[in-house]
């Protein structure tokens, strides 16, 4: 057995093994008590993880204390895949993770790592909220072992650079530009004129500061709080996707709750994923004028060339996320933001 393997194994044994003595932790035999893991990997005083500890105080004060959640932020079950897989191992219950890790297990959610989707923020929710799109993939989720719950917002990315003002797609030409482990993500950057580099998040502002890359790509809230503007001083306001985060449960342990229990549990949910959205958009607005406060250099570069760039992305990909008539019903969902106009992508 390769070495990569047998760490891989190790990392599985330990989250199970983690799980199961939090699991020891709860009501003492003969108690009835239902108990959620809640696992997620950003920080306490982030807006999912905010969000998870309005859940827990909804979700127990409903079920009259039958139900019980512990939340565990800052990936302290283990990183996001490990986590995955404790869910469908039934180690771990629930977890709120980015979208990006998650298409490994499911490849059709890679629908929503694809460039300019979203026309605005009101679009993109009443897409992700309807049936017959965001929630329609639960199919998928539940083959797999997880009963999809709802998606959250985690941002609209945008551009930084060290050296080069990004004024318009030309300015990308050639920039060695880090993105997320997501080959979607790789192909639309390619398609932008730059050169693409996958590369772990804890390293992007060392690789920042020493100019192994000329850029990265963000979210209002992550450049601010991570002090990435510090070696990246220069933010291009392009929005060219907005980061998700998707709320799963195991679904053997979802279909053993109670009626009455699956109820509270999708109630609070859908409160809890309203909230969250609310957290993160307000995150966004304060983060941009702190960013303002601190002089960075900030550009809106025309976006419509990005967008065209685009459609190469979505042919790219059409087949790979169900056909291009899925990405199609996105984009040009009808009445989105109320404008009642098609988008021609």
């Amino acid at each position: 057995m390769r070495k990569r393997e047998i760490k891989r194994i190790s990392a599985l044994v330990m989250t199970a093994a983690a799980a199961a003595f939090l699991a020891g932790c709860a009501a003492p035999e003969g108690n009835e008590e239902v108990l959620i893991k809640v696992s997620l990997s950003q920080a306490a005083q982030e807006p999912p993880s905010l969000a998870a500890e309005y859940f827990k105080e909804i979700v127990e004060e409903r079920s009259g204390g039958s139900i019980r959640v512990d939340v565990f932020p800052d990936n302290q079950l283990g990183n996001e895949r490990d986590v995955i897989e404790g869910i469908q191992l039934g180690t771990i219950e629930m977890a709120m993770t980015s979208v990006a890790p998650f298409s490994s297990f499911v490849p059709s959610i890679n629908i929503f790592c694809l460039p300019f989707l979203w026309e605005d923020k009101e679009h993109m929710y009443a897409a992700l909220d309807s049936q017959e799109i965001g929630m329609s993939y639960n199919t998928d989720c539940e083959a797999k072992g997880f009963h999809l719950m709802g998606y959250l917002d985690l941002g609209t990315r945008h551009i930084m650079t060290t050296k080069t003002e990004i004024n318009s797609i030309e300015d990308m030409k050639g920039l060695k530009i880090r993105t997320m482990e997501n080959q979607a993500q790789l192909d639309s950057f390619s398609a932008f004129g730059a050169n693409p580099l996958p590369m772990a998040y804890g390293e992007l502002y060392t690789a920042l500061q020493q100019n192994i890359i000329d850029g990265a790509e963000a979210a209002n809230t992550n450049y601010y709080s991570k002090k990435f503007y510090e070696a990246a001083p220069n933010w291009a306001m392009v929005g060219w996707t907005n980061d998700l985060g998707i709320c799963v449960i195991g679904k053997e342990f979802y279909e053993s709750l109670s009626e009455e229990h699956r109820q509270i549990v999708d109630e609070c949910t859908r409160e809890m994923i309203e909230y969250e959205r609310e957290l993160y958009t307000a995150s966004e607005d304060e983060s941009l004028e702190l960013l303002k406060a601190e002089g960075i250099n900030i550009t809106e570069p025309d976006r419509e060339p990005f967008i065209e760039a685009s459609k190469q992305v979505y042919d790219l990909w059409g087949d790979r996320v169900g056909g291009r008539d899925k990405i199609d019903a996105i984009i040009n969902l009808e009445n989105n933001s109320e404008k009642g106009e098609a988008r021609e992508i």
